[in-house]
């Protein structure tokens, strides 16, 4: 039993962790998202591909827009940095000042098994 155990275990160790995690045939890449705001410094509330129809907010936004940002977005500290792994192909990113809501919006195409960096400051 405990050879058996100890078989497994090696077998583990050995496959590729790419395999054992299931994502060894995706074209993934990563997309990392600095905040470059600093005067003032302000956090930035991040989206990757945001509907369409928020491209029509104006600040200051209603609290029905507060709710659908916050349920998205990730925050990133002024002069931080996030990674997200997104697909190959085309996406957009919102980048909200958390402050003045003034928010800015950047297109960017990954490629396969590619990390790209996005610099915003809204």
């Amino acid at each position: 039993m405990l050879r058996n155990a100890m078989m497994f275990a090696a077998a583990l160790a050995i496959m590729s962790s790419q395999a054992f995690a299931g994502g060894g045939g995706k074209n993934n890449g990563t997309l990392v998202v600095k905040n470059s705001s600093v005067a003032p410094p302000a956090s930035v509330a991040v989206v990757i591909d945001p509907p369409a129809s928020w491209s029509k907010w104006v600040a200051p936004f209603t609290p029905a827009q507060k709710t659908e940002l916050s349920k998205r977005a990730t925050i990133v500290a002024s002069g931080g940095s996030q990674s997200f792994a997104v697909k190959k192909g085309s996406h957009k990113v919102l980048a909200v000042n958390t402050v003045t809501e003034l928010y800015t919006t950047t297109n960017v195409t990954i490629a396969s098994k590619q990390t790209t960096t996005v610099t915003v400051a809204p």
